[in-house]
């Protein structure tokens, strides 16, 4: 539903809706607000468990150890908030975790006196053992829990979660998994991967609606994860699927249509595959870098080894003021684009997804070399 004209660069904050999925819950709500009756409602119970288990399949996990939330951060507040820690715990995380989850363990770790042990970004990394390594040396005998993002936000590096959760599980800590930036693009086997929870959105990079997110909890870890709050279990079938991941959403009225816009957008990637999506991706963020590699006075700033490369592209412009240049971006040629920063470095961050054409990406060498 792109307007023409409008060469769209940020997925990793917002990546816009499949058209099915917006005329799905514009149709749904519709039908809610004409209905409301709790024996209509009672409809949505089903399909929350349908989309549980859909999930679940998608993710290799179990339907019990998903949960439905509003969003990655409101997962992630679960992992923070419901582990059971005492004073001298020590938490790890990265400079490159996203800010929510980092001002959340901070404030944690203020009013509790636990340590927060924070990890410099290995962002170029040459190959993930550095990676690994990075979290390894951090790891002491207090360390009871290690909360990363699977891709950073920053400069696109997808970090070896599996190797990390090997880590953590040798030493007894608790891994969670930020996946707000790789759900919808890179396939996820959590059973592989071996993560404690792992959280994600639907709004960004599954191009899915607004206020859609999705928490799994291990399911011989849970009773180790206390809730955020408890209330009236609105999509809870039965008093026992309080011993899922059910619990974690429990969080009030919700926006019942929504689910419809959940099923229409894992319709659309089940129509492309996952794989096809995954190869979409990471081709048109190969394409940008090459383009940008030309760009007199770009330089792209993250690691280029294969498995650590995401379809998120930073550059640094030398001599440039990146906020003037980001907004000249968007007043001449309507390139919508972020900024970020790693190693100093004010940075522009460019996001391509599938719906990105190579004219888009010609469309961003001309106008970098017009601002030159």
């Amino acid at each position: 539903m792109l307007e023409p004209g409008l060469r769209y660069f940020n997925a990793a904050n917002i990546g816009p809706a499949f058209r099915g999925a917006v005329e799905a819950q514009a149709r749904e709500t519709a039908a809610f607000q004409a209905d409301p009756s709790r024996e209509r409602r009672e409809r949505y119970v089903t399909q929350s468990a349908a989309l549980r288990a859909r999930l679940a399949r998608r993710l290799n996990a179990a339907p019990e150890e998903i949960a439905l939330v509003r969003n990655a951060s409101e997962g992630n507040s679960v992992a923070v908030l419901g582990l059971d820690l005492k004073p001298g715990d020590e938490v790890i995380v990265t400079d490159h975790n996203h800010q929510s989850t980092l001002d959340s363990w901070h404030l944690r770790a203020r009013r509790q006196g636990l340590v927060v042990r924070t990890v410099a970004t290995p962002f170029a990394a040459a190959d993930p053992a550095a990676v690994v390594a990075a979290f390894a040396a951090a790891v002491t005998p207090r360390t009871r829990a290690i909360f990363l993002s699977h891709m950073t936000n920053v400069t696109g590096l997808v970090l070896p979660v599996a190797d990390i959760a090997r880590l953590a599980r040798a030493h007894g800590a608790w891994l969670h998994v930020d996946a707000a930036q790789t759900f919808g693009w890179l396939p996820t086997d959590l059973a592989a991967i071996g993560c404690d929870s792992w959280a994600a959105s639907t709004h960004k990079w599954l191009l899915g609606p607004l206020e859609g997110g999705v928490l799994y909890v291990r399911r011989d870890r849970q009773d180790r994860l206390s809730p955020l709050m408890l209330s009236h279990g609105y999509w809870i079938g039965s008093p026992a699927e309080m011993e899922t991941a059910q619990r974690y959403e429990i969080l009030g009225q919700r926006d019942d249509p929504k689910l419809a816009a959940l099923a229409a957008t894992l319709d659309a990637h089940d129509a492309l595959g996952e794989a096809v999506v995954e190869r979409m991706v990471r081709a048109r963020a190969a394409a940008l870098r090459a383009a940008l590699a030309r760009v007199p006075g770009a330089r792209l700033v993250g690691s280029a080894h294969p498995a650590l490369a995401g379809p998120v592209v930073t550059a640094a412009f030398a001599g440039q003021d990146v906020p003037a240049l980001r907004r000249r971006l968007w007043r001449q040629a309507r390139i919508a684009t972020a900024e970020a920063k790693a190693g100093g470095d004010a940075l522009v961050r460019f996001s391509p997804h599938l719906y990105n054409s190579e004219a888009d990406i010609a469309a961003v060498t001309r106008a970098l070399d017009d601002t030159a």
